[in-house]
């Protein structure tokens, strides 16, 4: 997939588009429906399959106060959004110009003057253009005076409720990593960067662990998880991970901190990615470091049972 950071430098003009539109934050299973069919749509016309997104998100600019926790960065998105089939992504700047940009002009010097619309793949729920006072009537109107097919996709029903990353924000903050699977289609994912700790982990505790430095992902619940550890050169390997605040001696400042099984290897400064299987239980406050030692070596066994089977189905519950 291409990706292109802004329509200046989409240089050329593309054949057929057929263009879906719309934050994409998570590429949950929602998102998958929408450009599976702008590219089933786009080899039908033997056009060109175009999802258009937007950097930073829009609540970001609109509303900052809300400070929203990001279910991928932009780099996951595109990277997940590579794995869909789609021929080009176009990132666009979201900012308070962009905002204002009326909802007939979205349409008309957008998506058809600019982007030459051949189709357009929406969600049932989509809105556009200034407040979002653009709704599917007015841009199925703007299909019939421009020339363009629209198609909306209903959502994707799980558990009775559409899937959403609002639904997929609240399971991963539960800890509920199974529930943010269903949601995904993989496990849920945060990616950092590996650096000093405070050293307990190995030195008293027997347990060395790598210490995560985070970007804007949202963090699951406290607690301990089984996660499978992507290294940098692609490597999966068993982890027992534990988010919290170090309760047992009062660190108070939030630590993502993981154990890797089998390796011993030096991985500090590398970029890592923590693919989170399952919740094993809630941050507690130990007695001692003896008690919470203890409590470790019976995460790490309930750690290897639930990791074994996606460890050897070999794709860590990739789709």
């Amino acid at each position: 997939m291409q990706v292109v950071m802004g329509l200046e430098e989409l240089r050329q003009r593309l054949p057929r588009p057929v263009i879906t539109i719309g934050n994409f934050d998570g590429v949950h299973l929602g998102h998958q429906a929408l450009f599976a069919k702008a590219v089933e749509r786009a080899k039908a016309l033997g056009g060109t399959s175009l999802a258009v997104t937007f950097e930073p998100h829009p609540i970001r600019v609109l509303r900052p106060a809300v400070n929203l926790p990001l279910i991928t960065t932009l780099r996951q998105k595109l990277v997940l959004m590579g794995q869909s089939g789609l021929d080009l992504t176009l990132c666009l700047r979201f900012d308070q110009d962009f905002a204002s940009l009326s909802a007939d002009a979205f349409v008309d010097k957008l998506l058809v003057s600019r982007l030459g619309a051949a189709e357009v793949v929406v969600g049932y729920d989509f809105a556009f253009g200034h407040k979002g006072l653009g709704d599917l009537d007015l841009l199925r109107s703007k299909g019939e005076r421009w020339g363009f097919a629209v198609h909306v996709v209903g959502p994707v029903i799980i558990d009775g409720r559409p899937v959403s990353s609002t639904r997929v924000r609240q399971e991963v903050a539960d800890g509920n990593m199974e529930g943010a699977r269903h949601l995904l289609g993989r496990h849920y994912q945060v990616a950092g960067r590996v650096v000093a700790g405070h050293g307990r982990g190995g030195r008293l505790l027997g347990f060395p662990t790598a210490n995560l430095k985070v970007s804007d992902e949202l963090l699951p619940g406290p607690g301990v998880y089984a996660v499978l550890v992507e290294l940098a050169d692609g490597r999966l390997l068993k982890g027992a991970n534990n988010i919290g605040n170090n309760p047992t001696f009062d660190d108070g400042a939030l630590s993502v901190e993981t154990h890797l099984l089998d390796f011993d290897g030096d991985i500090y400064g590398q970029d890592i990615r923590l693919h989170f299987v399952e919740r094993l239980r809630g941050e507690q406050r130990f007695d001692s470091p003896e008690a919470l030692k203890a409590q470790i070596g019976l995460d790490i066994e309930r750690a290897i049972a639930v990791l074994e089977p996606w460890v050897r189905s070999g794709n860590g519950g990739e789709k």
